[in-house]
């Protein structure tokens, strides 16, 4: 008995030394929040105060020194996530995730960005002799800094490698990837291609983009075809590790709407979730310079921010830099595609992708002159070699200004120093709204916009043979849309479509106007605003269209006569419902799982039970509701597969008795404890998260969350017919301003500032966030009443 104890004793023991020694190391692997710390590179020592919630306020004694602080303290909090968009990017996942990973890497490297990226950085960096080159530059000193001296972080050692040095290239990429998330051409349009083959035009009228087609000679297989490549490039969505840009919201209101007389300035910019968030905040200071702003990873420029001058927020301009073509391929000879009148041959490229556990791949990819052939990458679009669809996208044609601009953003000293870096955003299509000091108010949209010929249908998939519809080249950035200093006092976006100038038409993937026009309603139903009352307007989920659909369309059908008592208080809830979707409301619950149910019977038919819920889910259907849902003589309401003809009541009659089936079933019939933050709740995933038992460690949630889509607070989800919503996107930050104040301003990020989970300020926002608080931020960081200061001296 003795020696059992003993024995059981010793096995205590060891599981304590083990789980101690394993305590011991995780925590070497936190950031440092005090202390000093050599390095060299470093001119004179920076200091760097943190605030309660982990944002660092640099104070340096000269740029150069100040952006190697901030590449240092960066990479200590964020260096995975870093290392993770950068291979994203270029196509190097399959080396550290293994096989599953090569789809990703082929699609990402025929995409081009890596590509830019490197010739960017040959163009720009080949020498520094420019500001933005050397501070650009010292910031990666100070993350490749950190890489050779710092404890990093626990992800790499389960993973089993470490990160190479940053380049300039690799900003380049991450500014890339971040454009290509902007664009939903390689979702849509080949939806939209088939879409219109196998219906006809009528059916485009009320998704508004109805037209003469480019394809009236195609067939049932390339029909196929483009649906296997938007299905393809969802897949490749589903399983890169890193947020994809969504939609966004900001505003900026003239000094005689402010009841401090000054400018007031709102941003939220919509990104997919994630663990970390996507931006982190910081605070800069050296002599004759200040600026507080959101850093993306691996980026040295604040992408969004303001000093005591000036501020800018931003949304997606989402205009459509983006067209895949039909290339027609010599039948005697598959080398060759038809160029205008002649036989050519395709160019040809071959990649290297190293792959964890597993031989070296080779990745051939041809080339017409758009481009890219999409067969070469996607497997079920092989198989129809004989139809080869291009990929052109202006990014293709680029060696990008991206770092010079946000150069200029950040080192503005008034309005006009502030536009001229308007001309150098080339690969971004990007909604700028500016306020200043001196009671300025601007928008921009940036980006260079592409001229096609009149006859073309950008929404649908090209003839690249003829050269009929090739791009033409890019509208000069005097005909971007903008408005600077409006009678009207307010300047405000939601990735909507811009008003003309000139009369040209800027084709894109524009949300519907529901947002854009409840900011705009909500700020002229008072006429003095502060930041407190803007909290209002940044929070709001009213849902208007869903609120008009529910009371003037589907009630006046619905007839509770010899119903259950389930359908009765379904209705009864509808009827009660204000159009608002916090987490206790039971209309949002109802409405939402009716939409579903409604868009399934009104596509169903004509799309097939296999694709109608690729189609649902799209922003072109998405953005079309209301105006679907008002037209009763809307083809989409009659089922093609039946004899009689459909009418809308009918198909909403059936959609709603779908709906108390399936809330029953679901919920039970207890309709007071149906909940919206019961079946919509926000998760942040890590991309280590992914898998258990991990997800326990590094995922943060989940919360029941308010908001639904196209509301201000959008809090996206997908139309499902199970019911469960979790959120896929919403906003990645929140800032308020009053310029009679710029030296603290309001702000919130998702979850916190580190992506090292043992920080303190890895989760330290979550909650806020989701209750709609914030907290302040200040542009010196003896307001900010500092918790710790971390020292970094030359070494």
């Amino acid at each position: 008995m003795k020696t059992l104890k003993i024995i059981l004793l010793s096995i205590v023991l060891l599981i304590v030394f083990v789980g101690v020694g394993a305590w011991i190391f995780l925590k070497q692997t936190a950031p440092q929040y005090d202390g000093e710390i050599e390095i060299s590179g470093l001119q004179n020592a920076v200091s760097i105060n943190y605030d309660q919630f982990g944002v660092p306020y640099i104070d340096a004694q000269n740029a150069t020194d100040a952006y190697m602080a901030l590449g240092y303290v960066h990479a200590q909090e964020r260096l995975f996530q870093m290392e993770m968009i950068r291979r994203l990017a270029t196509g190097q996942l399959a080396e550290i995730l293994g096989p599953d990973l090569v789809s990703v890497d082929k699609s990402m490297l025929a995409l081009g960005i890596k590509d830019m990226g490197e010739r960017s950085a040959e163009n720009y960096f080949s020498e520094l002799d420019a500001p933005f080159k050397i501070q650009a530059m010292a910031y990666l000193n100070g993350i490749n800094t950190f890489i050779d001296q710092g404890n990093l972080p626990i992800e790499f050692t389960l993973m089993g490698f470490k990160p190479n040095h940053f380049t300039p290239s690799d900003i380049y990429s991450t500014i890339g990837y971040m454009s290509l998330t902007f664009t939903a051409a390689l979702t849509q349009d080949p939806l939209v291609s088939q879409l219109k083959n196998k219906l006809g035009n009528s059916y485009l009228i009320d998704l508004g983009i109805d037209s003469i087609s480019n394809l009236n000679n195609s067939n049932a297989d390339e029909a196929i075809v483009f649906a296997s490549i938007s299905k393809s490039y969802e897949k490749i969505l589903q399983m890169i590790p890193s947020p994809v840009w969504e939609a966004s919201n900001n505003w900026a209101m003239s000094a005689k709407k402010s009841k401090s007389g000054k400018v007031l300035l709102a941003n939220d910019t919509h990104i997919a979730y994630s663990q970390p968030s996507v931006w982190f905040e910081a605070v800069i200071n050296y002599p004759g310079f200040t600026m507080a702003g959101y850093y993306l990873a691996g980026v040295p420029y604040a992408v969004m921010g303001h000093n005591q001058h000036y501020g800018w927020g931003l949304t997606i301009f989402p205009f459509d830099n983006m067209d895949l073509y039909r290339e027609k391929q010599n039948p005697e000879n598959e080398q060759e595609f038809w160029n205008k009148d002649h036989w050519e041959n395709y160019q040809e490229k071959t990649y290297s992708i190293q792959v964890k556990g597993a031989e070296e791949e080779k990745f051939h990819l041809r080339y017409t002159k758009h481009g890219p052939v999409l067969n070469d990458v996607y497997p079920d679009v092989a198989i129809y070699n004989e139809s080869p669809i291009s990929l052109w996208w202006s990014l293709h044609t680029m060696e990008s200004e991206a770092i010079e601009a946000l150069y200029h953003f950040n080192n503005a000293t008034n309005f006009d120093s502030f536009e001229q870096g308007i001309a150098k955003v080339d690969l971004l299509g990007l909604n700028i709204v500016y306020g200043d000091k001196a009671d300025n108010i601007a928008w921009w949209g940036t980006g260079k916009i592409p001229i096609r010929p009149a006859h073309v249908n950008p929404n649908l998939i090209l003839d690249g043979s003829s050269g009929l519809d090739d791009v033409l080249g890019f509208y000069p950035v005097d005909k971007n849309p903008r408005s600077i200093n409006p009678e009207s006092g307010l300047v405000h976006t939601a990735n909507n479509a811009p008003t003309r100038v000139d009369g040209i038409l800027y084709p894109g993937y524009y949300y519907p106007g529901l947002r854009a026009d409840r900011i705009k309603e909500l700020v002229e139903s008072q006429d003095l605003w502060d930041i407190e009352s803007m909290k209002r307007i940044q929070n709001d989920h009213y849902g208007k269209r869903d609120y008009f659909i529910t009371q003037n369309i589907l009630l006046p059908i619905l007839n509770t006569e010899n119903q259950n008592e389930t359908y009765k208080q379904s209705v009864n809830i509808l009827k009660n419902w204000d159009g608002n979707t916090d987490i206790n409301s039971s209309g949002a619950v109802v409405y939402n799982q009716f939409l579903y149910f409604a868009l399934k019977e009104l596509t169903q038919d004509e799309l097939g039970e296999d694709h109608f819920g690729d189609y649902i889910n799209l922003l072109l259907f998405k953005g079309n509701i209301e105006r679907i849902f008002n037209n009763e003589s809307s083809v989409w309401w009659d089922k093609i597969n039946t004899d009689q003809k459909e009418n809308r009541s009918e198909i909403l009659q059936l959609a709603f008795n779908q709906t108390v089936s399936a809330l029953e079933k679901q919920l039970g019939t207890v309709t007071k404890q149906w909940k919206w933050g019961d079946v919509h709740t926000l998760t942040h995933v890590h991309p280590i998260g992914r898998n258990a038992p991990f997800d326990k460690v590094f995922n943060v949630g989940p919360f029941a969350k308010s908001g639904s889509n196209e509301v201000i607070d959008k809090e996206a989800f997908l139309y499902n017919a199970e019911g469960i919503y979790p959120v896929k996107s919403g906003p990645a930050m929140r800032l308020l301003m009053d310029f009679a104040n710029p030296n603290q301003v309001l702000s919130i990020i998702p979850t916190g500032q580190s992506g090292n989970f043992m920080s303190k300020h890895y989760e330290d926002q979550a909650q806020m966030f989701v209750d709609g608080e914030y907290k302040s931020v200040y542009l010196n960081a003896s307001d900010a009443k500092c918790k710790s200061v971390l020292k970094l001296i030359p070494e």
